[in-house]
């Protein structure tokens, strides 16, 4: 998809779906990723391929935004209760919700529940304070909420952490690229003042994430190369992310060594030729299980 192509898709849905942005005025949630991201990274709608819609909520919203959701034409490609159950238990998000815009066939709108992986066995972050300071953009003529620069610089390093190092992820799409180490490059970049070094460190030393953050920033500054972005790479190392570098899995049993350099995985066509001789047979049965209920 080009991002002109993008562009148009996100424009047509925001336009169609202005009165659905109208009646979730009174919902607390934020709309991630996406055009929110362009306008924070690159000061402008369009800035970034974007194919679906993002939001995050707290678990308590999700039978309000799913009864708002079927309300406005959308459809729920959940496949069983049981299918439910294992993902609100397992999981960060439910199955995708879908709503046809011609001439663009259908358009996801993926609901969030949580910032973690479900495998992720730290403290959570309250969704209910994540999204309490949320603020107000234009985005296509929809008034939506968004995340303020610094917690959007969370979840985007969090989703980051997440699709390297998800086994399902590395195997369903080219989940290492330069387009996210860009997005991360240029969040920062514009929004110094808001992404000030005390400011991110102070927020992951409370969320408990550093070497999470000191992973992906240290990848971002290993294709930029920023003196001051290395800064931040050096304040926020840890042993712990050091250790996670050439690694991947998210969980402590599931976790393996890289075979090949991050050049090799960053210019690789196909991941899940470069892990699939290492997984294990608990891999795989997790691995058909996540493609049966997400797709």
């Amino acid at each position: 998809m080009s991002v002109t192509i993008s562009t148009l898709m996100m424009k047509t849905f925001y336009v169609a779906n202005k009165s659905l942005f109208d009646d979730l005025r009174e919902v607390q949630y934020a709309i991630i990723k996406g055009e929110p991201l362009s306008l924070q990274a690159y000061g402008a709608l369009g800035g970034r391929i974007c194919s679906d819609i993002d939001i995050l909520i707290h678990r308590s919203t999700l039978s309000v935004l799913e009864k708002k959701l079927r309300l406005f034409g959308f459809v729920d490609t959940l496949k069983s209760r049981a299918d439910k159950i294992l993902m609100l238990s397992s999981s960060h998000q439910t199955s995708p919700w879908k709503r046809e815009l011609p001439p663009f066939g259908f358009v996801d709108f993926d609901i969030n529940f949580d910032i973690f992986w479900g495998e992720y066995e730290g403290n959570r972050i309250n969704m209910e304070d994540f999204l309490s300071d949320t603020i107000e953009v234009d985005i296509y003529g929809c008034k939506v909420k968004v995340l303020p620069p610094l917690k959007a610089m969370i979840q985007l390093i969090l989703h980051h952490y997440k699709e390297m190092n998800s086994i399902y992820h590395l195997s369903g799409h080219n989940s290492i690229n330069y387009n996210m180490f860009k997005d991360v490059y240029y969040l920062w970049k514009n929004n110094k003042e808001n992404l000030s070094l005390n400011n991110l460190y102070s927020i992951s030393l409370e969320y408990k994430i550093m070497p999470y953050v000191f992973y992906v920033l240290h990848f971002t500054n290993r294709i930029f190369k920023d003196k001051e972005l290395k800064k931040y790479v050096d304040a926020f190392h840890t042993l712990e992310g050091e250790s996670l570098l050439d690694c991947y899995g998210l969980t402590e049993t599931e976790r393996k060594k890289w075979k090949v350099d991050f050049q090799t995985r960053l210019k690789a066509t196909s991941l899940f030729d470069l892990i699939q001789n290492s997984l294990t047979k608990d891999d795989i049965e997790k691995l058909e299980r996540n493609r049966r209920i997400f797709g």
